[in-house]
């Protein structure tokens, strides 16, 4: 092999490593969110947590078998009863407040575990501390209201890694702000197309068609790449928050699969225009156009976590995170792409790394259509 050659594969290589760091370890979507509400009335605290049987089954640690509510409920009860209730703790301060009697009932298609938590005297620092499901999905999010009597209700999310849920009582409830963008950072982090589609519009900007008679490719100066690159994200950025508002505020609907499967086509068909087609000036309508169903996509996750009431605050707070987790993909793939292009030369990034990038994104995007259309698993990402 010629040292020309190895100098390719290597910052092939190294692009893909990339790109392999970003996507690492993800999933397209979110798995699985459960909900719960604490009601505060003197000393007492009633809890509800309405958890899917899915999650339920395996966080009890037997497999991950599909189960309906009514039949676990009947098989394990007070299995379920002791493992929530441990698992989704009342606390004054530093005191526990113990549950008393706990009901484990159907709602829907759900779980719904009940009990009343009984404090030594009417709290002043209200805290709860949830661990269900973390063991089995470290990406599950719960979902939490807690109402307090003369105040407003505080929603917020609850991670692995902000478990915990504190009020000192007699403020104002605490903000859920950070936690809604806390999980648009989340979302983008963990979800695989997302960032695949963000990379292929990406790949192609640091290169342009030399304007002189041999029409070959030159690489654009750092500054004007850069600029492109701010269009691009800026069309994407508008369009998915354009529709992410006004779907999680059920203005408009689309079937689910459309949704998911357009998501995958927009990866497919950017990664091959990478290749065929590298020139920058119509990536402004793709990521525009592509961008609307994208939002839609966000805006079918974010509607599971969304509280009854004012959605406002928490739709803006998980926009900003997408866009914040957004610019970091930004940050690292186009100087990434900038420098091997510059290492490279611009025809041979042309004509080597540009698709050598670009297949495995297409080839995902193609696995995803399938998946999604045809409603099968191949790989389960």
């Amino acid at each position: 092999m010629s040292r020309g050659a190895v100098r390719v594969a290597g910052t092939v290589a190294t692009i893909a490593l990339t790109i392999a760091a970003l996507a690492a370890g993800v999933h397209a979507h979110q798995s699985s969110v459960t909900y719960v509400e604490a009601t505060l009335d003197g000393a007492h605290v009633t809890v509800s947590v309405r958890v899917a049987p899915r999650d339920l089954v395996e966080d009890l640690g037997h497999g991950d078998t599909a189960i309906d509510a009514a039949a676990l409920i009947a098989a394990r009860r007070d299995e379920i009863a002791a493992h929530v209730t441990a698992r989704v703790e009342i606390q004054d301060g530093d005191t526990p407040c113990p549950p008393g009697a706990v009901a484990v009932v159907q709602a829907g298609d759900r779980v719904d575990v009940r009990w009343v938590a009984t404090c030594p005297a009417p709290p002043t620092r209200l805290v709860l501390d949830y661990a269900l499901v973390f063991a089995a999905d470290r990406n599950h999010t719960a979902a939490l209201r807690v109402r307090v009597p003369g105040q407003p209700p505080a929603d917020t999310l609850l991670s692995v890694d902000a478990a915990r849920f504190v009020w000192q009582l007699g403020e104002p409830p605490p903000s859920g702000a950070g936690a809604f963008v806390r999980e648009g950072i989340h979302h983008v982090a963990t979800g695989l197309d997302h960032v695949a589609f963000v990379l292929a519009l990406l790949l192609a900007v640091v290169i342009a068609r030399s304007s002189g008679d041999a029409g070959g490719w030159q690489v654009r100066r750092l500054g004007p790449a850069l600029r492109t690159t701010a269009g691009v994200v800026s069309a994407f950025t508008v369009a998915h928050s354009l529709t992410l508002i006004v779907a999680a505020l059920g203005w408009v609907a689309l079937p689910g699969r459309l949704v998911e499967s357009t998501i995958a086509a927009s990866i497919v068909i950017t990664a091959v225009a990478d290749v065929v087609r590298p020139e920058a000036r119509w990536r402004l309508a793709t990521a525009f156009g592509f961008g609307l169903m994208h939002g839609l996509g966000f805006a079918r996750m974010l509607a599971e976590l969304l509280p009854p009431g004012d959605v406002i605050v928490p739709l803006l707070c998980f926009n900003v995170g997408v866009e914040l987790a957004q610019l970091a993909i930004v940050a690292v793939a186009v100087p990434a792409a900038w420098l091997a292009a510059r290492a490279l030369g611009a025809d041979r990034y042309r004509t080597v790394a540009l698709p050598a990038l670009a297949a495995p994104l297409a080839i995902f995007g193609a696995i995803w259509l399938v998946e999604r259309l045809a409603d099968v698993v191949i790989l389960g990402l």
